[in-house]
């Protein structure tokens, strides 16, 4: 799976500034190579969470939403601080 694009439209932006996320740590993640995993309460298909370390080893996991135009764009929609749970399936599989 290609990650090249990330739109962060006005509702996203304020759900992560909600759980103070930045927009420079959902691209961090993506560009550290993140753990993809299926969006198991997906309201769109191919939702996918994305978890991973930013450039300050705070572990988040975001959750995209793929573009219907273009492969490699996803929409975020939302990010949260990892859960350990989260944080120890990201580390079993690297």
């Amino acid at each position: 799976m290609l990650i090249l694009h990330l739109v962060f439209n006005v509702l996203a932006r304020t759900k992560l500034a909600a759980r103070n996320v930045t927009t420079g740590e959902v691209e961090e993640v993506i560009a550290n190579g993140p753990l993809i995993r299926d969006n198991p309460h997906a309201r769109v298909a191919g939702s996918i969470y994305a978890i991973g370390p930013t450039g300050a080893a705070r572990f988040l996991t975001i959750v995209l939403q793929p573009d219907e135009s273009d492969p490699t764009r996803w929409h975020v929609m939302t990010g949260w601080e990892s859960s350990d749970r989260q944080i120890a399936d990201y580390q079993s599989r690297r």
